[in-house]
């Protein structure tokens, strides 16, 4: 326990200033906004979203505590959800003894760093959840059924900030049916273990069902939490080369340590640890959110249950080699000087400015002349249409569109598909003042749908509305060109 409170100690300090010279990242600025629009007088839902509601309205609460929407705050919220992912690594690992414990801490702190976990990422608490949903039942009595639907409440709250920890449910009910078949279980504690997580996953989606139904906000909330994620959002590649590059170490682990369980001792100590085939479940079905999209943290929910079976594996080899002491110290050294030095060219290979984090202070000062510079062409109550840079411009301007929607991802080509003439009423409306448009290449964020009927006539109103209502401008004190209204 004193060697994690340790290694706890310097990760905080070391990750908040990683997170605060890693700016925002383009997701963060999107939950941030929408977070803060609910200090405006705004309403979920008013914005679309890209995650479950949860994850805005938790955000807005615990800045608010921790000081408001500043650099200094959301970085201190950052490190703590990092560390709440660290004790829950602990408490699901001592289950394999404190050794395997800390190697397993040691591993997520690493992911952490490498999967994007600095950039307020919701899968911190997808995490936090599934990993105390695991303590709760790895290794206990079967005769504890509370620990399973216990088990299952969590997961629905994990539900609540991203729709993927849907697979952690999957990978629950995989493992009771691998019990069942591996003589462990008898047919209905099976069928009553798999309920109980089923009716505890409800409780949570139930009752944000009838919040959003008595406020008049439910078809939002099946549309941006459940149907799109699952059925509309398209399948890409953009991110797999850079996947790879980020993560070699981790991959080239997980490759040694498979080959390494299918020697005999460790197959048998597998066979004889159901702990272990519930946490390689659970990551093997987390992992099927990278079927859509390989962004380092689609794969954090599974790395950390990978760290889990890292861990144990780890800590199995010491004490095999237990007879051999000096030669065991030896090796260890040559395999944690291996890991560096592959987590070192792993970092040189994707991008060698980021250790330049943990180093440095970074400097926020010229965000605020762009803001204020936004605001003034705006005037105090004007709204802004920003579609070049448009997550950093409406978080730092501290102003909102006339459309329901702050970016152009694929949500939102999901949403003029029935709104074609968001952009035409959007121009047409006198409380626009402020367009910024037309400086990228790909024009809009989606670039994958860029040329579909909805997008070409969407991005044709634009223009034509821009041609109308708007003069274009051109100023030496902002490199961005944009229009104001005639």
């Amino acid at each position: 326990m004193t060697r994690f409170l340790v290694f706890l100690g310097l990760f905080c300090p070391v990750f908040f200033l990683f997170a605060y010279n890693s700016g925002y990242g383009y997701d963060a600025y999107e939950y941030l906004i929408l977070a803060r629009s609910l200090d405006r007088g705004h309403q979920l839902y008013d914005f679309i979203p890209t995650k479950s509601y949860l994850l805005y309205s938790s955000t807005n609460v615990l800045l608010n505590l921790l000081g408001g929407y500043n650099h200094a705050s959301v970085s201190a919220l950052i490190t703590i959800l990092a560390a709440g992912v660290l004790v829950s690594t602990w408490r699901a690992a001592r289950l394999f003894g404190e050794r395997a414990a800390l190697f397993a801490v040691v591993l997520s702190g690493l992911c952490c760093f490498f999967m994007e976990i600095n950039f307020l990422e919701p899968e911190s608490w997808i995490a936090i959840f599934g990993l105390n949903a695991y303590a709760l039942v790895a290794g206990t009595d079967s005769r504890q059924y509370w620990r399973w639907l216990a088990a299952g409440v969590l997961l629905g709250f994990a539900m609540c900030f991203k729709s993927v920890a849907a697979f952690y449910v999957a990978g629950f009910g995989a493992f009771i049916g691998l019990l069942w078949l591996a003589g462990r279980l008898t047919f209905w504690p099976m069928v009553g273990r798999g309920l109980l997580v089923l009716l505890g996953f409800a409780v949570p989606l139930v009752l944000s069902a009838l919040y959003f139904y008595a406020t008049d906000r439910l078809d939002e909330h099946l549309e941006w939490t459940y149907i799109y994620p699952f059925g509309g959002y398209p399948s890409h590649t953009l991110f797999l080369t850079k996947f790879f590059l980020k993560l070699s170490w981790l991959l080239l682990l997980l490759l040694i340590s498979f080959v390494l369980v299918w020697q005999r001792p460790y197959r048998d100590l597998y066979r004889q640890t159901p702990a272990l085939w519930l946490a390689l479940l659970l990551a093997a079905f987390a992992s099927i959110a990278m079927l859509k999209t390989q962004a380092s943290h689609y794969f954090f929910p599974a790395a950390v249950f990978l760290s889990l079976h890292l861990g144990f594996l780890g800590d199995q080899w010491l004490t095999q080699q237990n007879s051999q002491r000096q030669g065991a110290q030896r090796r260890l050294f040559i395999g944690g000087a291996v890991g560096c030095v592959l987590v070192v060219i792993s970092l040189l290979l994707y991008r060698p400015n980021a250790a330049k984090r943990l180093i440095s202070v970074a400097d926020y000062n010229g965000e605020e002349q762009v803001g204020e510079y936004i605001r003034q062409l705006a005037g105090p109550k004007g709204k802004v249409l920003l579609i070049d840079n448009a997550m950093s411009l409406y978080y730092l301007s501290d102003r909102e569109p006339n459309v329901p929607f702050i970016h152009t991802e694929m949500q939102t080509t999901h949403y003029l598909e029935n709104h074609p003439d968001t952009y035409k009423q959007a121009l047409a409306d006198t409380s626009l003042k402020l367009v910024i448009f037309g400086n990228r290449s790909n024009v809009i964020d989606d670039s994958t749908t860029l040329n579909k009927p909805p997008n070409k006539q969407a991005i044709g109103q634009l223009r034509a509305g821009l041609q109308t209502h708007f003069v274009q401008v051109k100023d030496p004190r902002f490199p961005l060109t944009y229009w104001v209204r005639r």
